[in-house]
């Protein structure tokens, strides 16, 4: 007698097919989720990027030349397990010496430098310590001798404590590079990302000439544990977003990670068309 009703096995379900979205909890297939720049087509949450996956959305394919790998970090106050982190880091599959990524580029044929932070590094959540400072340096100098406008995207839990006061000092070195870009006339376009904190928001990341951000990305000083201890009134509940700094000022406009290269291109074509 056939056995009508005995179940069939269920296929096996390929391991990575699927992701679930972090904003609405969505299943995503995973190729479509990649194809569409890790950008929920339900609820439009913005998911994080590697720096290699920002520079391939970006730039005009095997433009990328990366600079500055060969500088690496030190360990100044022999803190407790940061030696580790820093080897960790170095050994993961992108192989460089910091979460800041540094190189030469072109966008839609404009000629660029890009400084790329990459928040997964070392899960030193793209925090600025020396190197990170010194790289960025290189990139503004780079592209001062070759005129060629700095874009740089911003993810940073701010400084890197592990460096105590040589973290903190990253905040001057940063913003002077870009007062010598900005005293050549040298186009500076910033993008924040979540997340943008810290020391980043509070030198390089809020220098720009144009600053753009990624919907929903949090822009703030400090994380939300530390912001709640020192409110004394209450505060709007999105008043660490960029549509809260987009509201008051503080940047130029939110823009979906679809449209990016386009608004980029775009500001460069208008900042360095020839003056009548």
């Amino acid at each position: 007698m056939p056995d009508w009703f005995k179940r069939s096995k269920s296929p096996e379900v390929p391991e990575g097919a699927f992701v679930k979205c972090t904003g609405c909890n969505a299943i995503l297939v995973t190729k479509d989720f990649e194809r569409d720049n890790k950008v929920c087509p339900r609820c439009a949450y913005h998911h994080p990027l590697s720096a290699n996956e920002r520079i391939a959305m970006l730039t005009d394919e095997d433009s990328f030349v990366e600079f500055g790998n060969d500088i690496a970090a030190t360990d100044p106050l022999t803190f407790p397990g940061y030696a580790q982190k820093l080897t960790a880091g170095h050994s993961e599959e992108t192989g460089r010496n910091d979460g800041l990524v540094t190189g030469r580029a072109s966008i839609n044929s404009r000629p660029v430098v890009l400084a790329i932070s990459d928040f997964q590094w070392g899960r030193l959540a793209g925090t600025m310590g020396s190197v990170f400072g010194e790289k960025f340096a290189v990139a503004a100098d780079v592209a001062l001798a070759e005129n060629r406008p700095l874009i740089t995207f911003c993810a940073s839990g701010g400084a890197r404590m592990q460096e105590g006061l040589v973290s903190l000092m990253q905040m001057a070195k940063t913003s002077h590079a870009v007062a010598k870009l900005r005293d050549a006339n040298i186009p500076y376009i910033v993008v924040l990302t979540h997340p943008s904190t810290g020391g980043a928001v509070a030198s390089y990341a809020s220098l720009g000439d144009v600053i753009y951000a990624e919907p929903g990305a949090t822009v703030a000083l400090s994380g939300e544990r530390v912001a709640a201890q020192a409110q004394t009134h209450k505060v709007p509940a999105n008043y660490r977003t960029a549509e809260f700094a987009l509201e008051h000022g503080m940047i130029d406009r939110v823009v979906h990670r679809r449209d990016i290269q386009s608004y980029i291109t775009r500001t460069l074509l208008f900042m360095q068309s020839p003056s009548k």
